[in-house]
């Protein structure tokens, strides 16, 4: 189980973006010993947790955001805001589209009828 100093650890790397130095003068802990934490499985996947957690906050003001962009001024802010909402939302547009089989295809040119 993780010490509350590990815990605070993984917090200020993730959230406060601070360097291994400043976390460790800030919990009065040496470097080596987080160089130590970070090896251990336990602390990777704690790291891994609060990673996930914290990004899934982000995806609110994200969201938000591309709110706003999707009434942009800026026509090509705009479409690739529209484009990017479709993706996500699953109406992506097909690429092409493969035929395949071993029929005969007439074209019949009807434009001079």
């Amino acid at each position: 189980m993780l010490t509350e100093t590990q815990i605070k650890c993984i917090s200020l790397m993730i959230t406060e973006n601070k360097t291994q130095k400043q976390i460790a003068k800030e919990i009065n802990i040496t470097e080596k010993t987080i160089c130590k934490w970070k090896k251990d499985m336990e602390f990777k996947e704690e790291i891994q947790r609060q990673m996930k957690e914290n990004f899934g906050s982000l995806a609110v003001e994200a969201q938000q955001e591309l709110k706003k962009l999707l009434k942009s001024k800026n026509e090509n802010i705009k479409i690739q805001a529209i484009k990017d909402v479709l993706d996500r939302a699953g109406y992506k547009p097909i690429d092409k589209t493969e035929i395949s089989g071993t029929g005969i295809v007439q074209l019949v040119d009807d434009v001079n009828e």
